[in-house]
């Protein structure tokens, strides 16, 4: 009857530790996979934000872009076609000084 009792002893002290360490693995792969998750989650917030400074940046040109438009339409209406001619001078070598700047980066 001893030898029954510590067979069934054994056998659980087995089992416990085969569910433990099946529990333990299971506990691994779920740590590795929240931790792909969360570093998944960083990246996208990043690119999140990197799309809304481009939309701020898209929003910043648009009203450049269209006070330039204005300044233009009201010197061609004013027949001022140097001063025009001119302006768009300017803003071609502020494009070019941004291309340089924008390759050295």
């Amino acid at each position: 009857m001893m030898i029954f009792a510590i067979i069934l002893t054994i056998s659980q002290i087995i089992i416990l530790y085969f569910l433990f360490n099946k529990e333990t693995k299971e506990n691994i792969a779920k740590e590795q996979t929240n931790d792909l998750l969360r570093l998944r989650l960083e990246s996208l917030k990043h690119e999140a934000m990197l799309i809304n400074n481009d939309i701020n940046t898209t929003r910043i040109i648009r009203h450049d872009l269209r006070h330039h438009y204005r300044l233009l339409y009201a010197l061609l209406k004013d027949n001022s076609v140097e001063a025009a001619l001119e302006h768009i001078d300017n803003q071609k070598l502020v494009l070019e000084a941004l291309q340089e700047k924008n390759k050295e980066l």
